[in-house]
């Protein structure tokens, strides 16, 4: 396999690395992730990062679409963590193979990848299957979680914010004129679209 151990700034030098983290609830994981990219010799400017996403999809990330601008070649994308950057298999392959075509290196932890070598990029595709597959199941688990709840009768609809003789209130008193749509948002500390479903019976069934 084609890979640099490289657990220090000293092993590799001249080489750059630009680091990426994320983290989709706790924020103390990014803390760990930029404290272990700063001990790999990133530089503190040139670690991206994305907070409150999964990583499912890159859609909308955009710390890890500026540390793959901000690369170039020769340089060394890292991340701590295979499941940090991608969590599916398609996008693992796209996003190393763009890396590739622009001659910048692969990073995960200490050790250094080249997308080119046949055992390197076996090497990544058998990660990003797993990181696929912990992905999936984590959705079946949740799904599955959330159906026992439902047959249990602890996850209902979604719920109306007001009880249902403040929404009688409401719209007795609008139609009788007595306050404007304002008054009533005011009042009930809700949104203007909130009182206007109500009025007119827009609201999502609970």
């Amino acid at each position: 396999m084609n890979a640099v151990n490289a657990p220090t700034p000293g092993a590799a030098p001249g080489v750059v690395r630009v680091g990426y983290a994320r983290c989709s609830t706790d924020e103390q994981d990014v803390v760990v992730q930029t404290e272990q990219l700063l001990a790999l010799g990133v530089p503190a400017d040139r670690i991206y990062i994305d907070r409150g996403f999964s990583g499912t999809t890159r859609r909308n990330r955009g710390g890890l679409d500026q540390a793959l601008a901000a690369v170039w070649p020769a340089s060394v994308f890292t991340v701590t963590k295979f499941d940090r950057f991608a969590r599916n298999m398609g996008e693992a392959n796209q996003i190393l193979t763009d890396l590739s075509d622009r001659e910048v290196l692969f990073g995960l932890g200490g050790s250094v990848y080249d997308w080119n070598d046949p055992f390197g990029r076996l090497f990544l595709q058998t990660l990003a299957m797993v990181a696929e597959f912990e992905a999936n199941l984590g959705h079946l688990r949740t799904r599955e979680g959330m159906a026992l709840a439902k047959r249990n009768g602890k996850l209902k609809g979604k719920q109306p914010k007001l009880p249902e003789s403040a929404r009688r209130s409401i719209r007795r008193r609008y139609a009788e004129g007595e306050v404007s749509l304002a008054d009533l948002a005011t009042e009930y500390s809700v949104g203007r679209s909130t009182i206007h479903r109500i009025i007119h019976g827009q609201e999502t069934p609970s």
